[in-house]
C-alpha cells in the first residue's frame, strides 16, 4: 500500500504501510514518498493537524538490506541518511500539530519519529526500542535531541542498552502521551482540546520548541555516515542478517 492520505474536516491522516509486509520501513522507496507526502501536507495550509498512523504497526526502521548496502557504497549511504534525515527536517518545519498513533511496534527510526511528534497516541501492548547499538547503527534523532524530550537517563538506557520499553513505560518518561483503545475518540479529543488555542500561538510554540533541534541532528547524521562505513557496522548488520553474534559480543566478561 505504501503512504496515503485522507481528509477529514479537521486534520489530514497519513497512513502507511510497509512495502512486501516488510517491518523495517525506512528505505529509499518509502523515504522519498513521505518527503513528497510531508512536503505537499505542509503546502496544503486548509488544516492545521496532522495524524501520522501506521495501519498495522509503526514499523521497526531502517531496511536492513539498504542499510547493508550503505556500508559498502559511500555515495549510497549519503544519498540514504540524507533522505532520512529530511524526514525529520519536514516535521520539524510542518506548519500543522502532529499527532501520531502508534500499533505493536515503533523500532529504530520509526520511534525515533515519535520524538519530532507533538503528541503520541499509542495502543496498550506497543514496545519501543532503538535497537541499532546492537547492530553497530547508533540512533542519530535519539541520541542527538532525545534528551531534551525524555531525559539523559532514558536516552542512556534506549540508545545504549537498546532497552524494549512498553507503553506504559514510555508514557511515564514523555515519549507518548495518551494510551488508547480508541484511536479516533481519543484523536478527535486531544484535537477538541487543543483548537481551544489560537493556530498560530500553537504554531508559534512548537517553532520555538523545535529550533534548536535542527543543528543537533544535522551532526548526528554526518557521524552517522562515517560510522555506516566502519568495519563495525557492516559486521553487526550481516550478523544480524546471519541470526549470529557479532564480534563485540566476544568480548563480554
Amino acid at each position: 500500500m505504501g503512504i496515503e492520505v485522507e481528509e477529514y474536516e479537521k486534520y489530514f491522516l497519513l497512513k502507511f504501510s510497509p512495502y512486501e509486509e516488510k517491518y523495517n520501513l525506512f528505505n529509499i522507496r518509502f523515504m522519498t514518498e513521505m518527503i513528497d507526502t510531508l512536503s505537499f501536507l505542509s503546502e496544503n495550509k486548509s488544516k492545521k493537524f496532522l495524524v501520522i498512523r501506521g495501519e498495522d504497526n509503526f514499523g521497526a526502521g531502517a531496511d536492513i538490506r539498504e542499510l547493508l548496502k550503505a556500508t559498502e557504497d559511500h555515495e549510497f549511504a549519503i544519498t540514504f541518511f540524507t533522505y532520512m534525515r529530511e524526514i525529520f527536517h519536514k516535521l520539524l518545519d510542518i506548519n500543522k500539530i502532529v499527532i501520531s498513533q502508534v500499533k505493536k511496534i515503533a523500532y529504530g527510526a520509526s520511534m525515533e519519529l515519535l520524538l519530532l511528534s507533538d503528541y503520541v497516541i499509542s495502543e496498550k501492548d506497543v514496545k519501543f526500542a532503538a535497537p541499532g547499538v546492537k547492530l553497530g547503527v547508533f540512533p542519530p534523532v535519539l541520541s542527538s535531541i532525545g534528551s531534551f524530550i525524555i531525559g539523559y537517563n532514558n536516552v542512556k538506557r534506549l540508545a545504549m542498552l537498546g532497552e524494549v520499553i512498553n507503553a506504559d513505560e514510555a508514557k511515564s518518561i514523555g515519549l507518548v502521551h495518551i494510551i488508547s483503545d480508541n484511536f479516533d475518540k481519543d484523536t478527535t479529543t486531544l484535537i477538541n482540546n487543543l483548537i481551544k488555542s489560537s493556530p498560530s500561538s500553537l504554531l508559534y510554540v512548537k517553532r520555538n520548541m523545535l529550533r534548536p533541534f535542527r543543528q543537533y541532528i544535522d551532526k548526528a547524521f554526518e557521524d552517522l555516515i562515517v560510522q555506516i562505513q566502519s568495519e563495525e557496522a557492516r559486521e553487526g548488520i550481516l550478523s544480524f542478517i546471519n541470526k549470529t553474534n557479532p564480534p563485540w559480543f566476544s568480548q563480554s566478561l
